[in-house]
């Protein structure tokens, strides 16, 4: 029996204004050792069983995001009806939340996971709507085409910490505008940031949005240089352009879209006049720094354009490229150490036991491993999703491996007390969890149990 605490927590421990500054972790340079978890396995072939999806699914060039509680959640096609699904879990659970049928593509690719939400967005071919679930599948607010901006088609979906949502919104032979979009006392709210045809900006790629609402995005400007890197950051007036890079002395192109940290840190892939590419991650006060490049550690300069980077607010940068194996490797790094997590041959733990990650397709396609985008989370986990040597695609998070350093820290990065193992906490409180009935009386979860967490928090490491 819960007594009726868990509205005061909510308030005490809800997303705020300086929610990106509370999640931040003191900089402790790059873990070296990781563990890695499978969350969910497709399988198309009928002698090899699929683990937490239907017989038959697929995972083909299906992107992840991985939430600030280590919640993963990412599309896959399916054989039948229901056609398509939407999947959110961790290693210790998961499955199918939303699931719909139909002969053409249902769901875009891209999806985001963040406060117990997950945004998703409609194909081309299906409606165009945008919707925002919880992580059980219940709809959380419907965002169809029209509203007081005139948007049709959102796409690119990205979730803040309070629940709004960020999109590239089609105006068909007009163009693209972006747009922040919630429902304020049962009454939807769109703002409009940029758009490409008001003769500032003449294209717009893939925007993300951090949790205090700062917005990321590659752009083609209508003058000037031939791309800039901007971040929106909102304001009493309005949202605010801040140049983060742009091209001319250093820089002859950017590639692909950006990361964001939730501290306002940005992740680029540049390719220098000198045609040498690197990932840099810019600061939140504007400062790059070169994360990897061309050539380190065999990292294929080519390559290193066919996806963007992520990062988080710890000072980390996560990225997929062609390195010295010959296929696809996942790194992390912080502009001073650059550390490989995993790659074609690595070993990955699974439920069918260790299978080598990489699956040769022969011919000019040869060892494919990481399937597509990854993501990376304030607890310094990283998402992916991987080719197998047994032909099938597993979603993995790889987490640093160190151990708790008391009984409150219950969440990652393990040995530092912070704002993820408070909401761990709440989490076990909210589902009467015997984890956190920590207070007498026994079976009673009431602010007793929240106050003896807090005293052993307070304590620290």
């Amino acid at each position: 029996m819960r007594a009726g605490f868990v509205f005061v927590a909510a308030a005490l421990f809800a997303p705020c204004a300086p929610f990106a500054q509370a999640l931040a972790q003191d900089g402790a340079g790059v873990p070296q050792d990781w563990t890695i978890e499978l969350v969910a396995r497709s399988s198309v072939n009928s002698a090899i069983p699929a683990f937490r999806l239907p017989q038959g699914s697929s995972l083909s060039s299906q992107p992840v995001s991985i939430d600030e509680l280590g919640g993963v959640a990412f599309r896959a096609v399916l054989s039948g009806n229901p056609s398509e699904g939407i999947f959110y879990g961790d290693p210790d659970a998961g499955g199918l939340i939303v699931t719909g049928n139909s002969a053409d593509s249902l769901f875009s690719s891209s999806v985001d996971a963040f406060g117990g939400r997950v945004a998703v967005a409609d194909s081309f071919f299906s409606g165009n709507d945008l919707n925002v679930y919880d992580t059980s599948g219940v709809l959380v607010a419907a965002y169809p085409p029209g509203g007081t901006l005139g948007t049709s088609g959102p796409s690119s979906p990205t979730l803040s910490a309070d629940g709004a949502v960020c999109y590239e919104a089609d105006f068909g032979f007009v163009g693209d505008r972006l747009v922040v979009d919630e429902v304020i006392d049962g009454a939807r709210v769109q703002t409009a940031v940029a758009d490409d045809f008001s003769g500032v900006y003449d294209f717009l790629l893939t925007p993300r949005m951090n949790a205090g609402r700062q917005i990321a995005i590659n752009t083609i400007p209508s003058s000037g240089p031939s791309r800039r890197i901007v971040r929106f950051d909102p304001g009493a007036m309005g949202y605010e352009a801040v140049t983060i890079a742009e091209t001319g002395p250093v820089y002859q192109s950017f590639v692909n879209s950006t990361g964001i940290g939730s501290d306002g840190s940005i992740a680029f892939t540049g390719q220098r006049n000198d045609t040498i590419r690197e990932v840099v991650l810019a600061g939140a006060d504007g400062s790059l720094t070169v994360i990897a490049e061309g050539g380190q550690s065999g990292i294929s300069n080519t390559n290193l354009a066919n996806f963007p980077p992520v990062n988080n607010a710890n000072g980390l940068a996560a990225f997929r490229v062609e390195d010295g194996s010959g296929s696809t490797a996942i790194y992390v790094g912080d502009g001073t150490d650059l550390v490989r997590i995993v790659g074609a041959g690595d070993l990955l733990e699974t439920d069918l036991g260790p299978i080598a990650a990489g699956f040769n397709f022969g011919g000019l396609t040869g060892v494919q491993t990481i399937n597509s985008n990854i993501d990376i989370n304030d607890g310094n986990q990283i998402a992916f999703g991987a080719f197998l040597e047994n032909g099938t695609i597993g979603i993995f998070i790889a987490t640093p491996t160190s151990a708790a350093c008391s009984g409150a820290d219950l969440a990652a990065p393990f040995g530092t007390l912070d704002i993820f193992d408070v909401i761990a906490f709440l989490a076990l409180f909210d589902g009467e969890d015997p984890g956190a009935d920590l207070a007498a009386p026994a079976g009673v979860f009431d602010i007793f149990d929240v106050i003896e967490y807090l005293a052993v928090f307070d304590a620290g490491c």
